[in-house]
């Protein structure tokens, strides 16, 4: 099978990382496990509580630190919040997609819309996500040094890869909000999604202030 001339750009930057890496350590970001904690709960109309990811999903991810919520407005209306966070020769979370359909769910749907905000705003990828009787919207995006937010998981490691060369620090967060699709408004959905993740985007640079300097 051959590979696409970006594919083959990405392949390249990845494997120059990994060999510079291998010869000079990285080093590493000022933040600990539970840094991610510091996301506020209250949030311009939203309130959080903390869940737990399930320890063998945990072990799945061998992220460097994760935050899992759930946040309901003053409607009632409900979101579901994640941030997984890997530095240093860990390239993040794959595809949503992949999670989902290997839970037994079905892709409906899947694109790319606009998130408002902060400054130029960002791109992030969505998907609808079908098993039984319910359906699910989930809105996500990758974040990384530079303060890169972006849907194409290729950017996202092709930037990890040249930060990696560049200043030998490598850090990447994923990050998605899903909500439910009730009675197949999906309208309704998507406005719930983006109204959260216009909120939190403002917030999530804020995480990563302790990073060094980039050269």
């Amino acid at each position: 099978m051959k590979l696409g001339p970006r594919v083959f750009a990405v392949a390249l930057l990845l494997a120059l990382a990994a060999a510079y890496v291998h010869l000079n350590p990285p080093a590493r970001l000022d933040l600990e496990t539970g840094t991610l904690s510091g996301f506020p709960l209250v949030l311009e109309g939203w309130r959080g509580r903390d869940r737990s990811f399930e320890e063998v999903v945990y072990e799945e991810l061998s992220a460097d630190d994760t935050l899992a919520r759930r946040y309901v407005n003053d409607e009632g209306d409900v979101v579901w919040f994640v941030i997984i966070f890997h530095q240093n020769a860990r390239y993040g979370a794959h595809e949503p997609f992949v999670c989902y359909t290997s839970h037994g769910w079905t892709i409906a749907d899947r694109g790319v819309t606009r998130v408002s905000g902060p400054g130029p705003g960002l791109d992030a990828g969505w998907l609808v996500a079908r098993s039984g009787g319910e359906s699910r919207l989930a809105l996500y995006w990758w974040y990384t040094a530079g303060d890169l937010a972006t849907a194409d998981r290729d950017e996202f490691m092709a930037r990890m890869a040249r930060s990696g060369i560049v200043s030998n620090v490598t850090f990447g967060a994923f990050i998605r909000v899903s909500t439910l699709i009730e009675e197949g408004d999906f309208d309704a959905a998507m406005a719930r999604a983006l109204s959260f993740a216009e909120a939190a985007s403002e917030h999530v640079p804020e995480l990563f202030d302790a990073r060094p300097e980039q050269e």
